[in-house]
C-alpha cells in the first residue's frame, strides 16, 4: 500500500511572479521529489519564484535540502527565488543550520512578492 503524499502544493501566477504555496509535510520521499518537480516547472516559466512554508508543519533534512537545491537551481538558471512566510518550525531550523544566511527568507509571502516588485 502506497502512502498519500502529506504535501499538498498550489501554484499560483500573476505579474510574472509564480508562488508556490505549500501545505503539509516536506520530508524524504515523495514529498521531495514533487517539490523539486514542480519548482523546475515553475522556473522553466518564469524567472522570479516565491516558495511560500507557511502552511509547512514538519520538514526533515531532506526536505531542508531540497530547498537549498531549488535554490541553487534558480540561481543556476539565473532566476530568483524566494522563500515566503516559513512556519515557526522551519524558521527555527533554517536559523539552526545557518540556512537563513544563505537564502533569501522573509517574514510572510506579501513580504517576498513585494521584495520581487522592488529589485524590479
Amino acid at each position: 500500500m502506497e502512502h498519500a503524499l502529506d504535501l499538498k502544493m498550489e501554484i499560483l501566477a500573476d505579474q510574472g511572479i509564480a508562488v508556490v504555496r505549500c501545505r503539509g509535510g516536506l520530508k524524504f520521499g515523495k514529498e521531495a521529489q514533487l517539490l523539486t518537480k514542480c519548482v523546475e516547472s515553475v522556473l522553466s516559466q518564469f524567472s522570479i519564484c516565491v516558495l511560500s512554508l507557511q502552511g509547512v508543519h514538519e520538514i526533515d533534512a531532506r526536505g531542508l535540502g531540497t530547498v537549498v537545491a531549488c535554490f541553487e537551481r534558480a540561481r543556476s538558471l539565473r532566476c530568483t527565488l524566494l522563500i515566503g512566510g516559513a512556519s515557526g518550525k522551519v524558521r527555527e531550523l533554517f536559523k539552526m543550520m545557518r540556512l537563513d544566511k544563505v537564502l533569501e527568507i522573509y517574514e510572510s509571502e506579501f513580504e517576498a512578492i513585494e521584495a520581487c516588485g522592488q529589485a524590479a
